[in-house]
């Protein structure tokens, strides 16, 4: 009895102790990632490596993210911080903060979703100012706050507008998904930062499994909250006057053509298709039979849809797109085309998703989705019917994803605005016949 109890006693004085570590550790990084942002400067640092050398760099940086950064231990040490935060919290008020893209603003719902069903009732969303006409007539979401301006910054004014509406609302639990934020910049009773989920999906990645972030978030938010919620589609809710506003463009397309979609931006040059490879695609699919092909337009790169409609030979299948079609209008017209072909940005997620009207009346959802990944690791922005541990898209169609075979490419690569290359390697390997052959063979068109 007396053994038994001098050995519980010891192991509970182990767990205090192995606490107090932890504690310490997560401290010092809190406080030295504050001053120098550790990450960024890895990414940088990963950057100048593979310049020097492609293999080396994307050796150095995966074996020191997963080994680091991604183990298990400090993963569990999080978790198990974000449980207890979780389980001191009412769920009456809480407050989502979006990443700042808005694709980040469209993925990040799903955390909303999770949250409705284990009884939040009251749920706010602070989001990119761009994206909120894609998320206000979500029913899962209280109110929409378009905060941010940038997507990679956020400002002092942006902060104090943040700081204002927790003391206002004195919400029960926040979440803050936003890596440019952190609990010495925001305040607010129960925290819950983006730290844990990022180590969750850079483990989730080594290990192979189905990481998505999308669905990382889901899987997550239910490993902290104690609950096995299922997983469901992502949803973007959009408004009868941007569907109408969609059906004029439709309205003037030929009604035996096949519609595509081709998104040309992207807002890194990691992630942008490069210029060549757009025209390659653009030249073999406007030589097929019964097809209009609708170009968007650039907000990144100047002048880019009239440089590749002015070199595409066969324009009479081109419909360039206005750069004055309101977000939620270009969602809508994206639900009225056979296929979307892009790059890994904001108009991917907003394609992918599965969209209603404002009165939860589902649109067509039959576009096919045909990714084409560079720098981000693709398993965790990209959909694919056929991959293993890909997330397929949430229209009810298929998806396809092609990857580059960057010999640097790196778990870094993720953090888009911290890297520094000077050699872009990031979409070696694309093979664009390829593309253009499975999209004929879906749409069944000749050439």
């Amino acid at each position: 009895m007396i053994k038994e109890y001098t050995q519980k006693n010891y192991l509970i004085r182990i767990n205090r102790l192995i606490e107090l570590i932890r504690l310490f550790f997560l401290k010092i990084f809190s406080l030295v990632n504050q001053k120098l942002n550790i990450a960024n400067l890895f990414a940088s640092l990963t950057s100048y490596i593979s310049d020097i050398s492609p293999s080396a760099g994307r050796i150095f940086a995966n074996t020191a993210v997963r080994y680091i950064f991604a183990n298990n231990i400090l993963l569990n040490m999080q978790i198990k911080k974000s449980q207890k935060i979780a389980q001191r919290s009412s769920l009456k008020r809480i407050l989502i903060i979006s990443d700042l893209n808005i694709g980040d603003a469209v993925n990040i719902q799903t955390a909303a979703n999770l949250l409705k069903k284990i009884g939040a009732q009251s749920i706010d969303y602070a989001i990119n100012k761009k994206a909120y006409s894609l998320i206000k007539y979500n029913p899962d979401i209280s109110n929409v706050f378009a905060i941010f301006e940038k997507a990679n910054f956020v400002n002092k004014d942006e902060i104090n507008y943040l700081n204002n509406l927790i003391k206002q609302n004195n919400y029960d639990l926040v979440i803050n998904f936003c890596p440019f934020l952190n609990k010495h910049s925001i305040n607010g009773k129960n925290f819950i930062n983006y730290m844990g989920l990022s180590i969750y999906v850079a483990n989730n990645y080594f290990k192979q499994t189905k990481t998505h972030i999308t669905y990382a978030i889901h899987t997550f938010l239910n490993k902290i909250f104690n609950t096995n919620i299922p997983f469901e589609k992502n949803y973007l809710y959009l408004s009868s006057y941007s569907i109408q506003e969609a059906k004029k463009i439709y309205d003037t397309i030929p009604k035996n053509h096949k519609i595509i979609f081709f998104n040309i931006d992207a807002t890194s040059p990691f992630t942008f298709m490069p210029f060549s490879m757009q025209l390659s695609l653009l030249e073999q699919l406007s030589k097929l039979d019964n097809v209009s092909i609708i170009l968007s337009t650039s907000f990144s790169q100047k002048n880019l849809q009239e440089k590749l409609y002015s070199l595409i030979n066969n324009k009479k299948h081109i419909i360039p797109l206005s750069n004055n079609l309101p977000i939620d209008a270009y969602a809508a017209l994206i639900d009225f085309c056979d296929c979307f072909i892009s790059s890994d940005t904001g108009g991917l997620h907003i394609a992918s998703s599965y969209k209603l009207n404002e009165h939860n009346k589902a649109l067509k959802n039959k576009t096919a989705i045909f990714s084409i990944f560079g720098a981000t690791p693709a398993n965790i922005y990209s959909y694919d019917s056929y991959r293993q541990n890909f997330l397929k898209s949430s229209q009810d169609a298929l998806s396809r994803s092609y990857v580059s075979d960057s010999p640097c490419k790196n778990i870094t690569c993720i953090n888009k605005a911290a890297k520094k290359c000077k050699t872009i390697r990031c979409f070696y390997g694309i093979n664009t016949k390829e593309i253009v052959s499975d999209i004929k063979n879906y749409l069944d068109l000749n050439a």
